[in-house]
């Protein structure tokens, strides 16, 4: 390195640069998983479960309600 001018260190730099940069870019590129391929998953869907006071409370507003209407 010693014999090298500073444009020739340079573009050494920017050369080990792109090298390293592509090495990466390779490196994602070739691992990354195939969503085509990949088995899915079953989802589970959840169900709406209320509860046994909003039930309660439902009712004595529809009773009450009832009540003001007429």
């Amino acid at each position: 390195m010693k014999n090298l001018n500073e444009s020739q260190k340079d573009t050494l730099g920017i050369v080990a640069l792109l090298a390293m940069f592509w090495l990466v870019m390779g490196f994602f590129t070739i691992t990354q998983p195939d969503y085509c391929q990949t088995k899915k998953t079953q989802q589970i869907e959840e169900k709406h479960v209320q509860s046994k006071v909003l039930d309660a409370y439902g009712e004595l507003f529809l009773k009450n309600f009832e009540r003001c209407s007429k």
